[in-house]
């Protein structure tokens, strides 16, 4: 695991929090969860690198079994 240490606008936060809550109820580690998501989505959609989006793809499955 990895810490990230990021300065973000306060609203795109209160909007992805919000967006957390009334998608998941923002239980402990829905945060994590959706942010990592979140950037398997980029990964997904922008990365030119085949492995980078077969990682992701995979990664993204795995974690919908759980």
């Amino acid at each position: 695991m990895t810490q990230i240490n990021a300065k973000i606008d306060e609203k795109v936060l209160k909007e992805f929090r919000d967006v957390i809550y009334t998608r998941m109820g923002l239980k402990k580690g829905d945060f994590k969860k959706s942010l990592e998501d979140a950037m398997l989505d980029y990964i997904l959609k922008y990365s030119k690198s085949p492995s980078a989006k077969e990682f992701a793809k995979r990664t993204k499955e795995e974690n919908s079994v759980k």
